[in-house]
């Protein structure tokens, strides 16, 4: 079973919202793999775009969809019952320190979106020189 729960989210002063969640599961007696997945939803709009990209709205939301989202994940492996709780809230006390200056940076959208758009058009690119016309094989 591979469940995961939301832990906690944090409004950023940037307008976007943190979220925990916590993915962890026991894996031998009472040991647990312990994982924490942080996720920013970030809305295509043309507020949030980078500057260059502005003019390119349109394409920029079809190539991306109306909302990307900035995902990370920590784990640890092999920890004891009894200490897994205090690892995954020591997990997301890090990043809770570092979220002000990075994640609610004024920028932190537009920059994602920058590098999302970056690798989306890269991505077609090299799709549009394969010449092997469709055959994956």
């Amino acid at each position: 079973m591979n469940s995961e729960r939301l832990i906690s989210r944090h409004p950023l002063n940037n307008g976007l919202t943190l979220e925990f969640w916590d993915h962890s599961r026991p894996i031998a007696g009472d040991r647990w793999f312990v994982l924490i997945e942080v996720r920013i939803a970030i809305p295509i709009k043309p507020d949030a775009l980078p500057p260059e990209l502005q003019g390119q709205a349109d394409q920029v939301k079809g190539a991306l969809g109306d909302e990307i989202i900035f995902s990370h994940k920590d784990e640890r492996n092999f920890i004891s019952a009894t200490e897994a709780p205090k690892i995954l809230k020591d997990m997301q006390d890090r990043f809770l320190d570092m979220a002000p200056g990075y994640f609610g940076h004024p920028d932190f959208a537009a920059r994602f979106i920058r590098g999302k758009f970056a690798e989306k058009q890269t991505l077609q690119r090299w799709q549009r020189l394969d010449t092997r016309q469709g055959d994956h094989s």
